[in-house]
């Protein structure tokens, strides 16, 4: 069985896969329409990850989606991934989608910290132990 990768890494591959397509710019315009909605390709994406399409689609609409959708004031509800909108098949709103990985980038980036600064505080705690016993003798 290959291992199953994390939503930060869904998510990146997602983002990297289609950061250059977003926005949108029809030809003949200079700036895409303000469309948050982006088509994603789930096969190429699970292709790339590593793991199987079913998997990555229920990971993105069942878990991913319910985790981080919330209702607007207005009482208007933002998805992550829509099945289908506008007639596109299998979109991610592209902007809450960067949002979402900055933030799992920023968690990961401090658990790194903290994992870095534990290990030279034990390497720093078993040479004081090393230099206690040798100078003791």
């Amino acid at each position: 069985m290959s291992k199953l990768p994390t939503d930060r890494q869904v998510l990146r591959c997602i983002y990297e896969m289609y950061e250059a397509a977003y926005p949108g710019v029809p030809p003949g315009e200079v700036r895409g329409e303000n469309d948050p909605y982006l088509p994603i390709d789930v096969p190429a994406v699970a292709k790339r990850l590593n793991c199987k399409p079913e998997l990555l689609f229920g990971r993105l609409y069942y878990y991913l989606d319910a985790k981080h959708r919330y209702k607007q004031d207005n009482g208007a509800l933002v998805s992550l991934f829509y099945l289908n909108l506008q007639g596109k098949r299998h979109c991610v709103h592209f902007p809450f989608l960067a949002s979402i990985l900055a933030g799992h980038d920023d968690e990961h980036r401090r658990h790194s910290w903290s994992l870095a600064a534990s290990f030279v505080a034990l390497v720093l705690s078993v040479a004081a132990i090393v230099v206690q016993v040798l100078t003791a003798k």
